[in-house]
């Protein structure tokens, strides 16, 4: 009876696995198909150790090798390849899309670390003594609050240079630097209560640079179950950035899996690079659980800049762990950082995408 319930649990997972994960071919917005993009490397775990349990089960029966035993093995075969196709670009393994430095120049390097705070943390000290500890140039922080904003300017010392955009909806934001900001906007590109920040920044070098902070809304159960609107800002932003020649960085939680096919039509019309590629996956969330960990927070960045290093912070207090990154400006290495390449496909894909939210009700900044 043990037994007989043991490999109907197995067979049932393991289908369920598999159903999911094709869902996921569906271009189809709503949030429990876009969902399957995330926990790909739990997929597979899983389906290796569901498949290890059943078979354990089998061989204690005495019975090896009937068509439901090929049909789980093949399962965690096909659940293996195909995920594990998805996200080994993020492994170490990979082949590295942006280089490493070289020759360190500090004029001409960037640190960023890009924080989501998570609302209603209340651990101000520990997250304002990592950011001293880390000592970037430039902060994205998100979810920022007026009671965050108010401790986030007690880093003024460091950081004089702020742009400030508290909201009380999660959403809120702010970009402090330690460089002089020429000009910025605070932008609301598909809906009117989700901001996203766009600065230029003059570095030691003299050089100015280009910083966009994002935060798009995820889909979700209860309220906007699809991922038009998030989707579309990202590609409105990757369409702007691709006509952009002064260099570029992109920071912020996208509420959105390295991998997705979002992000990575973000990086085919985009013309950017994801420096996890080749170096790891860096999952920033979820801080608390490590059995459900994704990297939902990003660093893109144009092709004139290395890497010198990325990281993961400590633990805040939020259910995000900040990431920082090193880069250096070394326009001269472009034409050694080929972007990933794009199809007139991918551009329709994103017009229709951007077309969806403008008739999506949801997003009133259009």
């Amino acid at each position: 009876m043990i037994t007989t319930t043991i490999t109907i649990v197995c067979i049932t997972v393991m289908a369920a696995l598999v159903a999911g994960s094709l869902l996921n071919v569906s271009s189809h917005p709503h949030w429990f198909i876009r969902g399957w993009d995330f926990p790909r490397s739990q997929i597979v775990v899983l389906s290796l150790v569901i498949t290890a349990i059943y078979f354990g089960n089998r061989a204690a029966t005495g019975v090896i090798g009937t068509p439901m035993d090929i049909a789980v093995a093949t399962a965690c075969v096909f659940l293996s390849v195909w995920h594990g196709i998805r996200i080994f670009p993020y492994t170490a393994i990979a082949p590295r899309q942006s280089l490493p430095t070289e020759h360190h120049n500090d004029d001409r390097s960037i640190r960023l670390v890009v924080s989501n705070l998570l609302q209603d943390n209340q651990k101000h000290d520990l997250w304002l003594t990592t950011i001293r500890d880390a000592n970037p140039d430039i902060v994205v922080a998100l979810e920022v609050n007026q009671r965050w904003a108010d401790a986030i300017e007690t880093l003024s010392d460091l950081y004089p240079h702020r742009i400030t955009c508290p909201q009380e909806n999660c959403y809120g934001m702010v970009l402090a630097s330690r460089y002089e900001i020429s000009s910025h906007h605070i932008r609301h590109l598909v809906q009117s209560d989700i901001p996203s920040i766009d600065a230029i920044i003059k570095i030691a070098s003299g050089e100015q640079i280009r910083v966009v902070g994002v935060h798009p809304r995820p889909p979700e159960p209860v309220r906007d179950q699809d991922s038009v609107p998030r989707d579309a800002e990202l590609l409105l932003h990757a369409e702007e950035l691709r006509e952009e020649t002064m260099p570029v960085i992109v920071g912020g939680d996208l509420n959105d899996v390295a991998w997705s096919r979002t992000t990575r039509l973000f990086l085919q019309i985009s013309n950017l690079l994801d420096p996890r590629r080749g170096r790891g996956f860096f999952n920033t969330f979820h801080a608390q659980h490590v059995w459900f960990r994704f990297p939902l927070d990003h660093v893109f960045h144009s092709r004139h800049f290395t890497v010198r290093e990325i990281r993961r912070l400590p633990e805040v207090g939020s259910d995000h762990f900040p990431i920082l990154i090193e880069l250096q400006l070394e326009p001269e290495k472009k034409s050694e950082q080929p972007a990933m390449t794009d199809t007139q496909e991918d551009h329709e894909e994103a017009e229709e995408l951007i077309d969806r939210a403008r008739h999506d009700e949801s997003s009133t900044a259009m």
